[in-house]
């Protein structure tokens, strides 16, 4: 385990976790690292951080060197709120060449699977496989009543400067489960604590991942290997959109992880680790290493 040249000297290990931060332009981007091997990024979604991946790190260890990071503009890593996907994938483009983790397998949910997605587009070279739980792809073309109120919500709050309860508004709805309850409320006090304190770019991450980004044209370009997954207790429309998502990737699998929704890395974290894993081996044996 180790760190490349363009990180600074905070760097220490802990049971085995190693923690530093890496120099960039207008952000110097907080990241753990943890296991040896094939290099495992992970993408966080809105409101989420490197630390809030819960047992999920500890999985996929085992099984290569996993990396994860405070996208910029969340907690440790600082920088402005970024209102683009497109920044945010020039940023884990800086993670992966600063780390010399390249080529990786790329895994995120929600905006961090836009994110993922979009890096697959842009830097081909830098990504073995991609394993991306129900992205925001095209979200807003058909929302549910429940969905058009919080969102309602959410932007009233956000203008009147309230974001950390706006944060709060979305992030409910959005890990909701269909069968009833939410997973935001019995995540972790500090889980909740962080997105709230992270309102602005939760509702910039919102804004930015939720419509047709990347174009359908750009995700036809894709050639690394790509697993589309949802939850089995998610609401009734993210099946069909995960498999609208597939059909526009010439490369995508989709996979249906039982017993959660939204929040997989809390809900299933062994069975997210799993398709991760099997996404990698399957991109090792098709390329020959």
């Amino acid at each position: 385990m180790g760190h490349g040249p363009g990180t600074n000297g905070a760097f220490e290990t802990k049971e085995g976790l190693a923690m530093g931060f890496i120099k960039a332009p207008g952000s110097d981007f907080y990241y753990e690292e943890q296991g040896e091997g094939p290099p495992i990024l992970l993408i966080p979604p809105a409101g989420a951080t490197a630390s809030t991946w819960g047992p999920l790190v500890g999985d996929l260890a085992g099984a290569g060197r996993v990396i994860a990071y405070d996208r910029r503009g969340y907690t440790r890593s600082g920088g402005e709120v970024v209102r683009s996907a497109a920044e945010h994938t020039g940023d884990a483009t800086a993670v992966l060449d600063t780390l010399e983790a390249r080529p990786a397998v790329v895994a995120g949910t929600s905006a961090g699977a836009t994110v993922a997605l979009d890096l697959a587009v842009r830097q081909p070279d830098l990504v073995r496989a991609v394993v991306v739980h129900e992205a925001a792809w095209r979200a807003l073309r058909h929302p549910d009543a429940s969905g058009l109120g919080a969102l309602a919500r959410m932007q009233w709050l956000a203008w009147r400067g309230r974001y950390g309860e706006a944060a709060e508004t979305l992030l409910r709805w959005v890990y909701a489960y269909r069968d009833g309850g939410s997973a935001w409320d019995a995540f972790p006090g500090q889980w909740r604590q962080t997105a709230r304190e992270n309102g602005r770019s939760v509702v910039a991450d919102l804004k930015s991942s939720m419509g047709g980004y990347p174009r359908g044209q750009d995700l036809a370009t894709i050639t690394a290997p790509v697993v589309c997954t949802y939850g089995s207790r998610s609401r009734s429309y993210m099946r069909p959109l995960t498999r609208s998502l597939a059909r526009a990737v010439p490369t995508a699998s989709v996979r249906e992880i039982d017993g959660t929704a939204h929040a997989v890395p809390f809900d299933a974290p062994g069975s997210f680790a799993q398709v991760i894993v099997e996404a990698m081996r399957s991109s090792e044996v098709r390329s020959g290493t």
